[in-house]
């Protein structure tokens, strides 16, 4: 039975699949294991079960690396991911608005977990190389490389996950006391025009305009 050689070897699917496998706490040991060893194989879990208890233990020893993710996963200045040809964003004053939107979008979508919804992170943190002007992140083909990256190499993508959670966690008191502080200006705002009689006179007119 083939499985990845090390942490790196895994794939994204495999990583975020074994990350919702160890969120269940209703599972015993044993069925853990199996489904763990159902994830990494690619055999489904009665083919596992068929299997005799030594060759299980044998089988989940080779498997030990998962139970410590590294925290120095290396972010290759650019690597292959099916057709693209991905390279990172490797600072906010990188990121575009539209990436900064996005992200924060899917992470809200999320309630805040990274893990779950990584591929769809790391599709707005990676940008198609351009070998000729500035790597672009692309929301049209956020989708596309989204699903691609799920059988991306975690040893090729994972790090920059890992990068940008550590620095959420630095910046998000920040981050959320800004967007409390304009979301309060935006409402103080809203609410001022709509109470202004003057203004809501003007665009009952038409704003003066006789056509």
């Amino acid at each position: 039975m083939k499985l990845p050689y090390c942490f790196e070897d895994m794939t994204l699917a495999q990583f975020i699949k074994l990350y919702e496998l160890e969120q269940d706490k209703t599972i015993d040991t044993i069925d853990r294991n199996v489904q763990k060893l159902s994830i990494l194989s690619g055999k489904s879990v009665e083919v596992i079960e068929l299997m005799d208890l030594k060759h299980i233990r044998l089988y989940m020893s080779k498997i030990a690396y998962t139970s410590n993710a590294p925290k120095d996963l290396r972010i290759p200045k650019r690597f292959w991911c099916g057709k693209y040809l991905l390279t990172p964003t490797m600072s906010l004053q990188e990121m575009g608005v539209n990436q900064f939107v996005d992200y924060f979008g899917i992470l809200k979508a999320n309630d805040g977990n990274h893990i779950k919804c990584a591929n769809d992170l790391l599709a707005i943190m990676f940008k198609p190389y351009k070998l000729v002007g500035k790597s672009k992140y692309s929301p049209d083909n956020h989708s596309k490389i989204s699903k691609q990256l799920l059988s991306a190499k975690v040893g090729d993508c994972l790090g920059l996950l890992f990068f940008y959670l550590n620095l959420w966690l630095k910046c998000e008191p920040f981050i959320v006391s800004y967007l409390e502080s304009r979301s309060k200006t935006i409402q103080e705002i809203w609410t001022e025009i709509q109470t202004d009689k003057e203004f809501q006179d003007f665009l009952k007119d038409g704003g003066g305009n006789t056509i």
